[in-house]
């Protein structure tokens, strides 16, 4: 394996490109069914690859520590992008480029732990099937991040730019974790609970919510349950 922080800024970026392919020519299909979706890949990542993740290097404790951090983070973040982002005159694209930016800057905050990890195991064969995991799981993440800004409007100019931001973070987090390793697993973990509070956050109070308003909630939960089993499909492809 080649310099971990340019492959896997391009693992990323293909992962994420594929998920914004996606987001794209889900365009047309009936908005409560896109956000019922997504809300079950966020769950199922969440639940199935990044809260393992964080319980291995930190444990319990530290996940409840971050998690309360993050939803305080989430609710300063809603409140300032409130204040401050009017960028369209609908309320509903409003709503939608919100969305897709707070979901941006959470995963790109994930991302720096990723990468980290992927720099320290350089070389090793657990780097290789990091990477992979890497690649698999951008792509579910490109969809969620992908689809509240297309809808909103936004074309692949932004689906460039987004592409770029989430996936630099992993490159400065690889060159990072290659020359200090392993040495601090408690703050990547703590780093991976924000994260996780934040996605959670956005996933319900943004997402999930609007989908309920828009159909119903059994409705929401049936979609929701499909997009769960289809990141538990991932995760078996990778154990």
């Amino acid at each position: 394996m080649g310099p971990a922080w340019i492959i896997g800024a391009i693992a990323s970026g293909a992962g994420l490109g594929i998920g914004g392919i996606f987001a794209w020519m889900m365009k047309g299909v009936q908005q409560s069914f896109i956000y019922s979706l997504c809300t079950g890949l966020i769950m199922g990542l969440l639940f199935f690859e990044m809260i393992p993740e964080s319980l291995r290097l930190g444990g319990w404790i530290i996940l409840l520590v971050g998690v309360m951090t993050g939803i305080a983070l989430f609710r300063l973040i809603h409140r300032l992008i409130d204040k401050v982002t009017i960028i369209t005159r609908s309320p509903q694209k409003d709503i939608f480029v919100r969305t897709g930016i707070l979901l941006t800057l959470s995963i790109s905050v994930h991302n720096i732990p990723t990468g980290i990890v992927l720099g320290a195991m350089e070389d090793t064969d657990m780097g290789n099937v990091i990477l992979l995991t890497l690649f698999l799981h951008n792509i579910p993440e490109g969809i969620i991040i992908f689809t509240p800004l297309f809808l909103a409007g936004f074309g692949m100019g932004t689906w460039m730019i987004c592409t770029v931001i989430v996936s630099f973070p992993i490159a400065m987090g690889s060159l990072f974790g290659h020359f200090i390793g392993m040495d601090f697993p408690y703050l990547l973990a703590f780093v991976v609970n924000i994260t996780i509070s934040v996605i959670f956050m956005v996933a319900i109070q943004e997402i999930f919510k609007e989908s309920v308003k828009q159909s119903s909630m059994l409705y929401s939960l049936i979609v929701g349950m499909v997009g769960l089993a289809v990141i538990y499909l991932f995760t078996l492809t990778l154990s």
